[in-house]
């Protein structure tokens, strides 16, 4: 008589996922790479459930596990780009810090720039990336775009994003 085995269940993408590069590849094979990156496409790709809410105004966004499901929380009262650069944001604590905590609460960006925490740091430069990778934004320079506002708007992030980004990349903004 022959014994059976079970096939293994296939680990899914997701548990796979652990940094830009990964997570910027996972994108593109669900058909979501295009500029501005379609951020809520992003999220239900990686298994995010995004939910607008009205917070406080300090409050940009939470994620918490809820059972076996991730919920992305957004202030439903922020600006849409401020609402991209949260969502991209606590994508990035899933993608990153998962599996070292199940709950996250976002304060808006200037405030936590005043905070010294290595988690919200790596967040905010993995929702940078996300949002504007660093290929696409050097070649839109190269061939000549270089107003701050007009990159921002064609990256759908603020002008303080742009510039910030920008300046990471090694230019120098006016």
């Amino acid at each position: 008589m022959a014994v059976v085995k079970k096939k293994p269940e296939p680990t899914p993408v997701v548990a796979l996922i652990s940094d830009i590069e990964t997570t910027r590849r996972v994108l593109a094979g669900a058909g979501i790479s295009a500029i501005p990156l379609d951020i809520n496409g992003a999220a239900a790709a990686l298994g995010v459930r995004v939910q607008y809410e009205p917070m406080a105004d300090e409050m940009s966004g939470y994620l918490e596990k809820r059972g076996v499901d991730w919920v992305a929380g957004v202030n439903a009262h922020h600006s849409g780009v401020r609402q991209r650069f949260t969502i991209a944001h606590e994508l990035a604590h899933f993608v990153l810090h998962r599996n070292l905590q199940e709950n996250f609460r976002d304060l808006i960006f200037t405030r936590r720039s005043l905070e010294r925490n290595q988690m919200e740091r790596e967040a905010d430069s993995f929702a940078a990336q996300l949002l504007m990778p660093s290929e696409e934004l050097i070649a839109d320079v190269r061939s000549g775009k270089t107003n701050v506002h007009e990159l921002a708007e064609r990256y759908q992030v603020s002008g303080l994003a742009m510039k910030y980004r920008l300046m990471n990349l090694g230019y120098r903004v006016a």
